[in-house]
């Protein structure tokens, strides 16, 4: 390995330490590197001036001992900027956040279900457009994009969903959300993408489990085995709207219609109903029972099928999880033998999917950014340099 590989590889090592643990002093970067004082001098004048890292200004003298003043230093979380694009048949929900993924801007656009696939993609470039304007965000300051969408995203990106979706099938929708942007982007199924934001959250709590995701009566199933997503055949892990034996190809409840879209017209007729079903009143508990009875098949059968830690219905579900998992747990408790997975429900609610693609866009800036290659090759900062002031605020 020669000098300029070497550096590149401690350079990486470096930002990725600031990254993780936040403000650092020199000498708390030497013991976590292992480097040399000059050799981590050397490698934050670099970071600084391509503008990933700032120096913090320093305490007032007065709060300070006598004798040389400890540098401290700070990765610029404001540095770029990552977008989560949510793909939904009535609405894109889009996300901009910073690198710690704090939220900079947020906007939900409607659009009919049976809109074209042209039109949608040209709706979805005016949204990022808005989206990024009322930020006060440049396009070119992005540096990952994540897109969730209904249906089997192929390995190679290609979106299979034969329904629902005019048009939305057999084509790269990688490949064409990436001429809107100069940067890499990921594209996954939206059950899939909110099983990563719970995995991520929990921060190896749980191993294995199975996330059942519904978006109003769609739903589909995002499995997290060993810790890892596992995505099965070219993507086609969880499709359970094809196999109808299940029960779960098709939750008819009105529990679930326009549930978490507040602009459909029947988003106020379903909570007047859910919030009955909270008052205890008995003809709304009645279809919180038919939609357990709905779901207990699937769930028995991943339950003893998978064997997983945990079963987490988000989404819809999980908005109704007060509700549905205490009935679940009666109607499961009549079952020959009781499964032995625990039912739990998503601390996101209908936030799961796009929690789930802001941190993808995180691990996806992670393979760029967080390798000798990375920062060879990402070059500088997206946003000019922060003053230290600004740094510390």
């Amino acid at each position: 390995m020669d000098h300029s590989e070497m550096r590149q590889r401690n350079a990486a090592s470096t930002l990725g330490i600031l990254y993780r643990t936040g403000p650092a002093k020199m000498t708390e970067l030497q013991q976590e590197s292992g480097l040399s004082r000059r050799t981590i001098e050397l490698i934050l004048d670099d970071l600084m001036d391509t503008g990933w890292v700032v120096e913090l200004a320093a305490a007032s003298p007065d709060a300070r001992p006598v004798g040389r003043p400890a540098r401290s230093f700070a990765f610029r979380y404001d540095a770029a900027c990552v977008v989560a694009l949510q793909l939904e048949a009535g609405q894109i929900h889009a996300t901009v956040a910073d690198l710690a993924t704090t939220i900079l801007g947020d906007l939900r656009v409607p659009l009919p279900i049976k809109t074209s696939r042209a039109e949608r993609l040209s709706l979805l470039d005016d949204c990022v457009t808005r989206l990024l304007d009322d930020a006060g965000v440049d396009r070119s300051a992005v540096v990952a994009v994540t897109v969730s969408t209904p249906g089997i995203v192929r390995d190679d990106g290609m979106v299979d969903l034969p329904m629902t979706m005019p048009e939305w099938t057999g084509f790269s929708l990688r490949d064409a959300v990436g001429e809107l942007f100069d940067c890499p982007v990921r594209v996954e199924n939206d059950a899939k993408v909110a099983a990563l934001g719970e995995k991520w959250s929990r921060d190896g709590e749980v191993q294995d489990f199975a996330y059942i995701f519904s978006d109003s009566e769609r739903i589909g199933i995002g499995l997290v085995l060993r810790n890892e997503l596992y995505r099965g055949r070219d993507g086609a892990a969880g499709e359970v709207s094809w196999a109808r034996d299940l029960g779960l190809h098709d939750l008819v409840s009105p529990l679930l219609v326009d549930l978490d879209d507040e602009l459909a017209p029947g988003h106020a007729a379903t909570w007047e109903l859910v919030t009955a079903a909270r008052a205890g009143e008995r003809h709304a508990l009645e279809e919180v029972d038919r939609l357990a009875n709905a779901l207990s098949t699937g769930v028995t059968l991943i339950a003893w099928l998978l064997a997983p830690e945990e079963i987490i219905l988000g989404g819809s579900l999980g908005t109704l999880q007060d509700l549905l998992i205490p009935a679940l747990e009666r109607r499961l408790a009549t079952n020959d033998r009781p499964i032995e997975t625990r039912l739990r429900g998503s601390q996101f609610g209908d936030a799961s999917v796009l929690t789930g693609a802001l941190r993808m866009c995180i691990e996806s800036l992670a393979d760029q950014l967080f390798t000798p290659a990375g920062v060879a090759t990402i070059g500088r900062a997206r946003i000019p340099a922060a003053s230290p002031e600004e740094a510390a605020s």
